[in-house]
């Protein structure tokens, strides 16, 4: 065969006339008949029936780039020649469509003060010239402004695609059927120049010869509202320089999969840009008259484009309403006030119940149930009570809804939705027939769930747990319990106050005394007593006087922790009388324990005492030997403030016992804590530390952060006179950092003395300074003349060691004084100080 290809020149075809005349001049040189071409072409691995090869080489019409590929390929040419041939048919394409005028430019407007999304403006570009195929999915929910982000960059990149844009609405989400792409297609091929009765009936056929018209063309296609991969697959372009945009209310993985297609997915629009937003429809200098209303406006439209644009249009209608008072309208009823009158179908509920309309029946049953829960964050089984399913039906629901944008998952099993869904779900759930026994199930499984808490956080069995049929949440670990409630606690607090607002004064007060103990612990004090507060009120209107002494007893021990100690000794005294009148002999004890405490911090040390010794012979009394301990063991930090040594070491050491095998932690930290100031005050530093490091443990365990700091803070003086001076130092600010913030004023004080004290062992008497006159400061302030008399002391060692002995003196004296005034233990060593000069601190 005599080399087909001699002598023939693409470029000389100028039409497809030429072009049809120069192939046909290409088979006959080749020396091959048309049958012999088709076989070759199948050696090849192409597809080129005689019959379409003897159609093509008889009429006028640009055979198609498969088609030339093929013929080009089976008389002897390489890739490089088919790439010549290729290029210059699409060349020809290009100039009889500019000559037919056969562009089609179906965009509809761009949209109106179009604002932000510039990193989704960029990442568009980036799919659709590095991906093949050049395409690009922006998913997100109804009224994320998916459609406009599409139609700003279609008409910003006209020039880029010069043979035209094609658009089709996919009708996925429209209360009409969605598209197929049979009729898409047809559709397509009639704007690119095919003639009608060139259409194949086929739809395979369809799909290649579109895929082909495109191949030598840069033609956008715009694929809006779609609903599912077989919408589009057909639709997509092949090779060459057409690139496909497509938006959808739900994801479209199945195209990721098949096609490589990537997702971008809408979040709302940044606070910033949707005050551009608002400034651009109604006028900048209306946003800047009243920044704080149009901010407010912002937020009340969750920053969701569609939202802001029909709140706009509110705005431009009424000219004389003030932003603010459209701020409020919104922010009461978001959804009956981001309709348009007389185009109720712009609104945007009518959009999200086009997304509801798409739903299956348990779906829209879980869609309900979030608007009956009381949180903003919630997860499957806590939707399974509601809805009286199980939590693995919930979850399967939930991934339903999050792939119509409908939800969101929030990591660790929680889920949200945004702000006007969740006031549409309000909406659907307004009627529910089961609305109190679902809530009624919700609460029961919230109170169960943080019951199971308290056995593996406190070693304490909890006071209710309820029976439910979705099964509480299980915690084999004090990380998994307290990692649980971290990230629940706002949701539980949201629960109790919805509990309060709809008068479930049960479950109110339940579920605020079964919380406090975690808040307790995590210091979440201000928490805890807007809890307690609906809790007591609940109470009181159940007349549940047992359960109201309950929580007068969490009330003032939370304010005695954050040093409130008339509101403490208030609260704990009118839960001991109602105990007393009530005939509750554990309860009034309880309470008497905590007012010891109160007397204790008030460094009235005989009163707390007497105390004291009342609780542990009452629970003697009781037979009750856990608690009995509980009371020895605070005998045995008050003798440890007053320096008896011996009992301190004695009690320490049967608490230590009994808090261990209780899995009392906390209480076993401070036990441990305890003994190891003996063991400094017995200038035994490595036992000590051995001790404070069983203690650390114990607070790591029981979840206690200011405990843990608190432990710190002694271990770092331990740490100094072993002479490990940068562990004391690293150990002396953590300690500082944990408590900067602390509400608790005896906690800073103490760490603050602790540390002043570790720092002057090291050497670092500036510093020690610094920290002591800052816990003067505070301790006069509070007052508290433990830790003033602790702060002179340690400010006296520091001025002593930078050679200021008259200071020291001034100091040490104010020290002996106020040890002396409430009885303390440092006054032997300051008078000792007084006496002869001296460096260390006390334990």
């Amino acid at each position: 065969m005599r080399h087909s290809l001699d002598g023939l020149d693409p470029s000389a075809a100028g039409s497809a006339p030429q072009m049809v005349a120069l192939l046909r001049e290409l088979r006959a040189a080749s020396g091959l008949s048309i049958r012999e071409v088709s076989r070759r072409a199948r050696d090849h691995g192409d597809w080129l029936p005689t019959s379409t090869l003897a159609a093509v080489l008889n009429r006028d019409t640009l055979p198609r780039s498969e088609v030339v590929a093929a013929l080009v390929r089976a008389c002897g040419g390489d890739e490089a020649t088919v790439d010549t041939w290729l290029a210059q048919c699409s060349r020809i394409a290009a100039s009889d469509v500019a000559d037919a005028g056969q562009v089609p430019r179906q965009l509809p407007p761009a949209p109106h003060a179009f604002t932000g999304r510039e990193r989704e403006l960029r990442l568009i570009g980036e799919h659709t010239r590095e991906t093949a195929p050049r395409a690009v999915v922006v998913a997100g929910s109804a009224g994320i402004g998916k459609t406009a982000l599409v139609l700003h960059w279609a008409h910003r990149t006209l020039d880029d695609y010069p043979d035209g844009q094609l658009y089709v609405d996919l009708r996925g989400f429209s209360g009409a059927d969605p598209l197929a792409p049979s009729p898409v297609l047809q559709r397509f091929l009639t704007a690119l120049g095919t003639d009608a009765d060139e259409i194949p009936p086929d739809a395979d056929e369809r799909a290649a010869m579109y895929r082909s018209l495109l191949s030598h063309r840069r033609v956008l296609v715009v694929l809006d509202n779609a609903r599912s991969p077989e919408q589009l697959r057909d639709l997509l372009p092949g090779t060459g320089g057409s690139a496909a945009l497509i938006t959808a209310r739900t994801v479209l993985f199945g195209l990721t999969a098949t096609h490589g297609v990537p997702h971008l997915r809408l979040a709302p629009l940044a606070r910033e840009e949707s005050m551009d937003l608002l400034g651009a429809m109604v006028g900048r200098d209306r946003v800047s008259t009243d920044p704080q209303a149009a901010r407010g406006l912002a937020a009340a439209c969750g920053d969701l484009p569609l939202a802001l644009r029909l709140a706009a249009s509110q705005s431009l209608a009424h000219p004389d309403q003030a932003l603010a008072d459209l701020r409020d309208r919104i922010a009461s009823a978001p959804l009956a006030h981001l309709d348009l009158p007389g185009d109720e179908a712009a609104g945007l509920r009518s959009c999200l119940d086009l997304t509801r309309d798409s739903l299956a029946p348990a779906e829209r049953q879980v869609l309900n149930a979030i608007g009956l829960h009381p949180a903003t964050e919630f997860e499957p089984s806590g939707i399974a009570a509601l809805t009286g399913t199980t939590a693995t039906e919930a979850a399967a629901a939930l991934h339903r809804l999050a792939e119509v944008h409908l939800a969101e998952s929030a990591g660790d099993g929680r889920w949200s939705v945004h702000d006007l869904v969740r006031a549409y779900a309000r909406e659907q759930a307004e009627d529910h027939p089961d609305r109190d026994a679902a809530l009624r199930r919700l609460y029961d499984w919230h109170l169960a769930s943080v019951a199971g808490t308290w056995q593996v956080l406190f070693g304490l069995e909890p006071e209710t747990v309820p029976e439910t049929a979705v099964p509480a949440t299980a915690f084999a670990t004090p990380e998994a319990a307290l990692t649980w409630l971290d990230t629940r606690h706002g949701a539980l607090t949201e629960t109790i106050r919805h509990a309060a607002a709809s008068g479930r004064h049960w479950h109110v007060s339940r579920l605020a005394s079964a919380l406090w103990r975690f808040q307790y612990l995590r210091g979440l004090r201000t928490e805890a007593l807007d809890c307690l507060a609906l809790a007591l009120a609940a109470d009181r209107a159940e007349g549940d006087r047992h359960h109201e002494a309950a929580v007068h007893y969490q009330i003032g021990s939370t304010h005695r922790a954050i040093g409130a100690l008339d509101d403490a000794e208030h609260h704990l005294a009118e839960s001991r009388a109602l105990a007393a009148e009530l005939g509750d002999r554990n309860r009034e004890l309880v309470a008497l324990a905590a007012l010891g405490w109160c007397h204790s911090q008030r460094w009235n040390l005989a009163e707390a005492r007497r105390c004291a010794v009342e609780v542990a012979e009452g629970f003697r009394d009781l037979g009750d030997e856990d608690r009995e301990a509980n009371a020895l063991d605070d005998l045995a930090h008050l003798d440890l403030l007053v320096g008896d040594n011996a009992n301190a070491r004695t009690g320490f050491e049967k608490s230590v016992k009994t808090f261990a095998d209780n899995g009392w932690n906390q209480n076993l930290g401070a036990a441990l804590a305890g003994l190891a100031r003996l063991r400094l005050r017995d200038h035994d530093p490595h036992a000590a530390a051995e001790l404070l490091e069983k203690a650390l443990l114990a607070y790591q365990d029981s979840g206690d952060e200011y405990g843990q700091a608190f432990i710190r803070s002694r271990f770092a003086y331990a740490r100094a006179h072993q002479g490990l001076h940068d562990q004391a130092r690293a150990l002396a600010a953590h300690a500082l950092d944990a408590t900067a913030a602390a509400d608790s004023m005896e906690l800073r004080l103490e760490v603050l003395n602790n540390t002043g004290f570790t720092y002057n062992v090291v050497g670092d008497h500036d510093t020690a300074e610094r920290l002591h006159r800052e816990a003067l400061d505070l301790a006069e302030a509070a007052p508290d003349p433990y830790e003033e008399a602790r702060a002179n002391h340690g400010l006296g060692n520091s001025l002593a060691a930078q050679g200021d002995d008259d200071a020291a003196r001034t100091h040490w004296a104010r020290a002996l004084r106020l040890h002396d005034s409430i009885g303390t233990y440092g006054r032997a060593e300051v008078a000792e100080l007084l006496g002869k000069r001296a460096q260390s601190g006390p334990a």
